[in-house]
């Protein structure tokens, strides 16, 4: 039963990882060639985007994946009527943006900058479009085309980016096509114009799929009111991650300065890491959580697979914050390290939230994705006193939105501790255990940043973690 989930897992994780570790690359490109409030700009122009992406998913892709679990529905009628319904969304809304851009950029303060947010609602046009039908590649377990697809748009971004920069730090460039793109935009706005036409590309690839298979005909109006009604709770849910995860970095930017604002931004990068792991994870395991639904034995898969996730969420914890001190200067330029601290609290943050992902399922699975919603809120009230707190605080001190960020994914996962207990009985069961797990990678990682660890102990205190971990857990998932 596992053998094909993992080689899905894995093929997800390549399609994942790979765009991933580029942009990693990047982010060393970038804070090189970036000053601090250049790399500000650009990290906050993101954080804006992602809050309206959020809410124009309209977590559709959720809900296509519930609705195709239900054998009462034509899964070709669900995918058309999720597509159709997406596009109007998308088209209306991108239409508003346009009409309303002057406002926009005057409230956000880039009124000197207006290329920016065209450039970013066409972005989130093209992938706000493409979510559904590289759901269905995921739903077809379509795994290999759903990761060339990716690797192709990551390469065309990446050669766009290498080209402009190269191009602007050499000079040597004077034709027409250069001076065009100089003429209305910048160093920061190379990095929005090569991701809009990566983004352009990826709608171009997924449309022999959408033209095959969506078809206005097979539109049916009452599947997408149920699909809107299961889907709305979602989209709160995802506009309710976006503020935990982008509040801090608007505040700042806004409150402090860009430098500031660029040094946090870069290191909450690097506690991303985590989000790696997460992403591969339910790539692989969300479409198989909803075909095992209903099973007689689907909840001993979700309790298993969510223990495993823990364990080796806690590994990669320890092998990446163990060693921060030495993995940054790989990642990110000298003159942004005086924000390293923030990395293992908000990584720790990261592996609550994937925790509270893999648990969720279960109020999914049941139809009651308000569940969620209330519990996503619980988690943005927590965020945004911590962020208010750090705007009353007069040091200004930007660990607190940090802080923020641990106690609010943490507090979700208590939340939905209580919640669901009646229904992963026997997960529960091992509360104890994954306690002891997770005080046991927070103190190792504690004490080998505390005292400063040699590489040489570090390594030791790793490999003896590991073996723990595999000798007492691991063996007995491998040997069922």
């Amino acid at each position: 039963m596992y053998k094909k989930l993992i080689i899905q897992t894995i093929i997800y994780f390549i399609g994942s990882i790979f765009p991933k570790i580029i942009n990693y690359f990047f982010l060393k490109f970038f804070t090189n060639f970036l000053k601090i409030g250049e790399f500000s700009l650009y990290t906050d122009m993101y954080a804006l985007s992602f809050l309206v992406i959020g809410f124009l998913s309209f977590g559709l892709e959720n809900t296509y994946f519930r609705f195709i679990s239900k054998k009462k529905y034509n899964k070709e009628i669900i995918f058309s009527t999720a597509v159709l319904l997406q596009l109007f969304i998308t088209s209306f809304f991108l239409i508003i943006f346009l009409f309303s851009i002057k406002y926009i950029v005057f409230i956000t303060g880039y009124k000197n900058h207006t290329e920016y947010f065209f450039m970013f609602f066409l972005i989130i046009f093209f992938d706000t479009i493409c979510i559904l039908p590289m759901a269905w590649l995921r739903a077809n377990e379509m795994a290999l085309k759903y990761t060339i697809i990716n690797i192709i748009n990551i390469i065309i971004q990446s050669i766009l980016i290498i080209f402009y920069f190269y191009s602007y730090k050499k000079n040597f460039i004077n034709d027409y096509y250069y001076n065009w793109i100089n003429s209305f935009t910048d160093k920061t706005g190379y990095i929005f114009f090569s991701n809009m036409i990566s983004s352009f590309s990826n709608c171009i690839l997924i449309l022999p799929l959408c033209l095959k298979k969506v078809t206005i005909k097979k539109f049916n109006k009452n599947i997408a009111k149920e699909m809107l009604n299961y889907g709305i709770p979602i989209m709160l849910g995802t506009i309710a991650f976006s503020i935990n995860e982008n509040l801090d970095k608007i505040l700042i930017k806004r409150w402090l300065t860009d430098e500031i604002n660029g040094a946090y931004s870069a290191c909450y990068k690097i506690s991303s890491f985590m989000s790696l792991y997460i992403r591969a994870f339910r790539l692989g395991i969300e479409p198989f959580f909803f075909k095992k639904s209903k099973d007689s034995n689907a909840i001993f898969y979700y309790e298993e697979i969510t223990y495993l996730f823990i364990l080796f969420g806690l590994i990669f914890y320890v092998l990446i914050c163990g060693n921060i001190s030495f993995i940054i200067d790989f990642f990110i330029d000298k003159k942004y390290h005086t924000a390293i601290s923030i990395i293992p609290i908000v990584m720790m943050g990261n592996l609550f939230l994937g925790i509270y992902t893999n648990l969720s399922i279960f109020y999914k699975i049941i139809d009651k994705p308000i569940i969620g919603t209330y519990i996503s809120l619980i988690g943005v009230l927590i965020t945004i006193l911590f962020n208010i707190i750090f705007v009353l605080i007069p040091n200004n001190n930007f660990m607190i939105p940090a802080w923020g960020t641990m106690a609010s994914y943490g507090s979700m996962v208590i939340f939905l501790y209580f919640w669901g207990k009646k229904n992963f009985n026997n997960f529960y069961k091992k509360i104890w255990k994954i306690l002891f797990h997770l005080l046991l990678a927070i103190s190792l990682v504690l004490y080998m940043e505390i005292y400063e660890s040699k590489i040489n102990i570090r390594l030791f205190l790793e490999l003896l973690y590991l073996i723990f971990i595999f000798l007492f857990d691991i063996y007995k998932f491998i040997y069922k």
